[in-house]
């Protein structure tokens, strides 16, 4: 049941980020944060949940999409307080890097479940390209 509780908070989660997006954003914004959250989960996988968090945040300095997937990720970990000792307040890059190997597998797969639901919303109410 906690599972369920869980899964269903980060789709509610996702659901807002992307609506957001499509609200708030102009359709290059759109269709880039659509890419970006699809491809994410590999970034993770091949470099690590710290490598990646870091590239979104370099690369949000100048691309505002980069931006908001860093801030999902930000808001995301800060909402989680019963499984994640994580706050807004607190820099995501050096929370990342100060977890020990288990807390780190357990914060990468949360961020891995996140985008699982962001790539849902993000495929089915942005348009791709034709």
């Amino acid at each position: 049941m906690e599972q369920s509780v869980i899964e269903s908070g980060r789709a509610e989660f996702a659901l807002k980020a992307v609506t957001s997006v499509v609200k708030e954003e102009n359709d290059k914004t759109k269709k880039e944060y659509r890419s970006y959250v699809r491809s994410f989960p590999s970034l993770v996988l091949s470099n690590g949940l710290a490598a990646a968090v870091a590239f979104a945040r370099e690369k949000g300095s100048t691309n505002k999409t980069y931006m908001l997937i860093y801030c999902n990720i930000s808001e995301w970990l800060a909402s989680n307080k019963n499984l994640i000792d994580f706050t807004e307040k607190t820099n995501l890059d050096e929370y990342i890097c100060s977890l020990d190997s288990d807390s780190y597998r357990i914060v990468s797969n949360e961020v891995l479940s996140l985008f699982k639901w962001l790539k849902r919303f993000a495929s089915g109410q942005i348009a791709g390209e034709s």
